[in-house]
């Protein structure tokens, strides 16, 4: 039965009938790489968005990290005068 069988598969390897059946492997192996590449590139986008985010992200937090300055309080009658024409001007 072993050689009988090993027969019938060389006679349709020989007339290519065979082929139908790598034909439908190949096109599931094609299906499945393009849902990889598709998962890829979604993946990239992701990572591009994501380091983005991080950096807004660190100038948010740097820009939170600056104490308020606090002005030196004015002494003189006119320092007093140049620094309220200053914030008049503002």
């Amino acid at each position: 039965m072993k050689g009988l069988a090993k027969i019938i598969g060389i006679i349709l390897g020989i007339l290519g009938l065979s082929s139908k059946a790598t034909a439908k492997k190949k096109a599931k192996v094609k299906k499945i790489d393009k849902k990889v590449k598709q998962v890829k590139k979604a993946k990239a986008t992701v990572q591009k968005k994501k380091a983005t985010v991080q950096k807004k992200k660190a100038a948010v937090k740097k820009a939170q990290k600056k104490k308020p300055v606090k002005k030196p309080s004015v002494k003189r009658a006119r320092k007093a005068r140049a620094s309220l024409k200053r914030r008049a001007k503002k």
